[in-house]
């Protein structure tokens, strides 16, 4: 994840999935083409789920301390 542009954030998880990765594209064009380069091609990925944002509720990477 570390080489694509569209990834703005990645998460290694324990559970049921292994990771969470934030991306974001201009389009659904290049959505699908970021998904085929780092899932569909990838050896390494078995399979994937992908969730749209279709309105952010509240967005935020602050810590309050």
């Amino acid at each position: 994840m570390l080489k694509h542009r569209d990834v703005q954030q990645c998460y290694y998880v324990p559970g049921k999935i292994d990771f969470v990765v934030v991306v974001t594209t201009r389009d659904l064009a290049e959505y699908e083409a970021f998904t085929r380069d780092a899932f569909v091609n990838n050896g390494n990925v078995r399979s994937f789920t992908a969730y749209v944002v279709m309105d952010p509720v509240k967005v935020g990477t602050a810590l309050t301390l």
